[in-house]
């Protein structure tokens, strides 16, 4: 049989580690081992439990969560699920932070007393666990090289279960630095949205960048646009899966990173080169004949925002001067947006599989032809730089492809 999924749950709270505790094992196919107040005892648990997945808060006493993050990242990589109650902006930008020292989704505490309300909190609790925990995670040095203030215990004085002997024995013998097994999804056949690919009388005259990105994608999008420059003739636009939410607070934290200005898009707002936007949550980015933004609350996906629906729609208004990244994400949206750029003699890249916390979508496009280049994100802003200006010193607009 297989073991459970074993979870440490991190929070100051007493009464809210019980619920989240509650929530979670409802599935008999989780398992909470062990619970911490603060990151001192979180750090202790972790090394001595070693856990599949760690659900971690945000404020704390003695050792809040970036500085948790931070340390577990650097000596001991675990995959993160930051729960959060506040949208307050400190918080947000420290959940945000979280994320880029390699926490990989964020997911809002359940709250209220509807108990419809958190029977789906929990469900969605539960399902982001089975995923996430089996993430590959990598080491993320900048933990080691900042340091972390506050002094680890050496044994641990947080609450904590244990499972039976075989597994113990078996988190025992793991090395705190081991990876965890990656996902393994195969990628079912694609179903192309359900809006037809027209060419527009007139295309725009300047190059359109639209990355999209799901889990682990705001560390990676924040180190591209952390590398951009600030004199790119080109407009970006942003489709990240975020919960409900956290929009305004991702746009805020990529701002500090990037040269360009960055906000979240508005209905209406015309497409300019040098500036980047964002995608708001629960609305599907399209764009009009004339270059302007129509945000679409009707779900034409089942994902909002859908990174297929915004990739198809620069395909057919850009054509030839549309550019498509995809970057890390479990299942297969983007996958038929990269293809249909492709078709309409733009470009396509796709995140590569060693820096990808979850290969599907990169994955799922690759498998349909619809990738020119697989790149890590480490090259990918110096390649946009290259794409931007091959496509406006010719004519059609259509850099020369590499292979794959």
């Amino acid at each position: 049989m297989n073991q459970p999924i074993r979870v440490i749950v991190v929070d100051d709270s007493a009464l809210m580690r019980r619920v989240i505790t509650g929530m979670i094992e409802q599935d008999p196919a989780i398992r909470v081992v062990g619970a911490a107040s603060n990151g001192r005892e979180a750090i202790a648990l972790v090394k001595e439990l070693r856990p599949d997945i760690v659900t971690m808060d945000v404020r704390m006493p003695l050792m809040d969560g970036l500085e948790t993050t931070e340390h577990l990242m650097a000596y001991c990589p675990i995959p993160i699920l930051v729960l959060t109650a506040s949208l307050a902006s400190h918080e947000v930008d420290i959940t945000f932070k979280m994320l880029g020292a390699g926490a990989l989704e964020i997911f809002e505490k359940p709250s209220g007393s509807s108990p419809l309300a958190l029977e789906r909190a929990g469900a969605e609790l539960i399902r982001r666990i089975k995923v996430l925990s089996r993430v590959k995670v990598v080491t993320h040095l900048r933990g080691r090289r900042k340091g972390t203030s506050g002094t680890v215990s050496r044994e641990p004085v947080g609450t904590r279960r244990y499972g039976d002997k075989e597994t113990r024995d078996r988190r025992q013998e793991t090395s705190c630095s081991s990876p965890v097994s990656s996902l393994q999804s195969p990628v079912s056949s694609l179903q192309s949205p359900a809006l037809p690919l027209s060419r527009s009388p007139g295309l725009r005259e300047f190059p359109l960048i639209v990355i999209g990105a799901s889990t682990g994608g705001p560390r990676v999008v924040h180190q591209i646009l952390g590398a951009l420059p600030a004199t790119l003739p080109a407009a970006v636009l942003i489709v990240q899966h975020i919960a409900a939410g956290f929009g305004v607070g991702m746009v805020e934290w990529l701002s500090h990173a990037s040269k360009l200005p960055v906000s979240l898009a508005e209905e209406g707002q015309t497409i300019r080169p040098g500036q980047v936007l964002v995608a708001p949550d629960r609305r599907d980015l399209l764009i009009t004949l004339e270059g302007q933004v129509h945000l679409s609350e009707n779900p034409l996906l089942i994902q909002r925002p859908a990174i297929d629906i915004a990739m198809q729609a620069a395909a057919e208004v850009f054509g030839p001067r549309a550019v498509g990244v995809l970057l890390t994400g479990m299942g297969r949206d983007g996958a038929y947006g990269l293809l249909t750029i492709r078709r309409a003699r733009g470009y396509t890249i796709a995140q590569d599989e060693a820096s990808s916390a979850i290969f599907g979508m990169p994955r799922a496009a690759i498998q349909i032809d619809a990738v020119d280049e697989v790149l890590p994100p480490s090259r990918m802003a110096a390649r946009l730089v290259e794409l931007v200006a091959e496509i406006n010193r010719t004519s059609t607009g259509q850099p020369q492809r590499s292979g794959l």
